[in-house]
């Protein structure tokens, strides 16, 4: 499945095809963790229906070595992205999605360069 790039926001230069899949996946894991988290406040039991997308992003993305001080960093991430998401407005989602993206290039370069 290729996505429209241009018709979603995203920044005009080109990604490679799977940097479209993995920007579909964060988008998807901000949005659901940001509902689940909605429902939690309400009093809704969200534990045996979240969607976890976190090991195909972190495997797509090029993390190898998942630890669990990978995955601390990851959801607390995630949760602090997630306060960001703005629904009604699409522009400021594409960025954030865009951002948290950015977000784990930038981990997984300075976690390669630890092990170097």
């Amino acid at each position: 499945m290729k996505i429209d790039l241009e018709a979603q926001g995203f920044p005009t230069f080109k990604l490679p095809a799977n940097q479209d899949l993995i920007l579909l996946l964060i988008k998807n894991e901000l949005i659901s963790t940001q509902f689940a988290h909605q429902l939690d406040t309400i009093g809704f039991d969200t534990s045996s229906y979240s969607i976890e997308l976190g090991s195909a992003i972190l495997s797509l993305v090029g993390f190898t070595d998942r630890t669990d001080t990978l995955w601390e960093w990851y959801y607390n991430m995630l949760d602090s992205y997630i306060e960001k998401i703005n629904l009604e407005e699409n522009g400021i989602t594409e960025r954030v999605i865009f951002d948290f993206y950015i977000a784990l290039r930038i981990k997984l370069h300075t976690e390669s360069i630890k092990v170097a």
